[in-house]
């Protein structure tokens, strides 16, 4: 179960990007109506150009990238990369979550975080007993990333117009039509949510399945172990 959901984590991110990319590459369409006619209006493709409106489309694709793939790769670094702490706490920084509307937490928990962890380092005890609020905080940030993104798909779509088309559409009249352009929108959305929920699972049972283990100073990760062997260093 823990290897189903660590691999699903992993795999969901990347497939909700390469989605991104093909809905704003060439499966992007807007769905104007005028005096009761449709237009179908091909907006994909990707452009530097100024006042090119497809130069938006690198938004959903990098925000995506940035949001969900390597967000969610960073949450699962101490489970799939199970080196003691005093390896991964040079990936501490890693750990960030981007995104306009979370930023100023983003910000302040990576601050705190970096100052407890890091440098110049909280006592023993108290980054143990900080522990569980940061997993707590970051994971309550990772799950307002999600619903920026859920967010910025259900406008663009009600921006296109495709879920719910009504009229005159290529000579044939149509009403509630949902178009690929919203098909894709709703999957993508899905995924995004069935990765939130693969992390979680992800993260819950690689904490709760396993025997809890006395090892030496930094040597525990941040988000608990894979059930490997883990070689104690000493700092």
């Amino acid at each position: 179960m823990v290897l189903f959901t660590r691999v699903l984590a992993h795999t969901l991110p990347a497939l909700v990007v390469v989605l991104v990319g093909y809905w704003m590459g060439s499966g992007l369409t807007a769905y104007p109506v005028k005096d009761g006619v449709v237009t179908e209006t091909e907006t994909g493709g990707f452009s530097w150009t100024h006042g090119d409106a497809r130069v938006f489309n690198w938004h959903p694709l990098l925000m995506s990238f940035g949001f969900v793939f390597c967000s969610i790769q960073a949450a699962l670094v101490y489970i799939s990369l199970p080196f003691s702490h005093a390896v991964n706490k040079v990936r501490e920084e890693r750990k960030n979550w981007l995104g306009l509307s979370v930023l100023i937490l983003f910000g302040a928990h990576w601050l705190g975080s970096f100052v407890v962890f890091f440098y110049p380092g909280a006592e023993k005890d108290a980054r143990a007993s900080i522990a569980p609020y940061h997993v707590a905080i970051g994971m309550s940030i990772l799950g307002l990333v999600v619903a920026t993104v859920e967010t910025g798909i259900l406008e663009k779509l009600a921006f296109n117009g495709s879920c719910n088309v009504n009229g005159e559409l290529n000579g044939k009249t149509v009403k509630g039509y949902m178009a690929p352009d919203c098909v894709i929108g709703n999957v993508i959305g899905l995924f995004v949510a069935l990765t939130l929920a693969a992390l979680v699972a992800t993260i819950w049972t690689s904490k709760h399945n396993e025997t809890p283990k006395t090892v030496g100073d930094e040597a525990t990760p941040l988000l608990g172990s894979s059930g490997d062997e883990k070689t104690e260093m000493s700092v």
